[in-house]
């Protein structure tokens, strides 16, 4: 089975993406903990933690953000 590292390597970039549009709305430690994840190709659960934090603090969630989950069969 021949992996597509292209779809990976776009899922990665939209989940940046968010980390830079969210800029200092999450605390330090919650981007460093999302940035260790995806350093480690662990998307989903960088894409987990960023909607727990996001949705604990009560900031709406970006549209990219949607976009990876999407990608990765995570949501609708």
């Amino acid at each position: 089975m021949k992996i597509d590292q292209s779809h990976f390597d776009g899922i990665e970039q939209l989940l940046r993406e968010v980390l830079n549009l969210l800029g200092g709305k999450i605390s330090g430690r919650d981007r460093t903990d999302v940035v260790d994840y995806l350093d480690h190709g662990e998307y989903g659960i960088a894409y987990e933690l960023l909607t727990f934090v996001l949705d604990n603090q009560q900031i709406t969630r970006p549209p990219l953000l949607r976009e990876a989950g999407k990608k990765m069969g995570m949501t609708d």
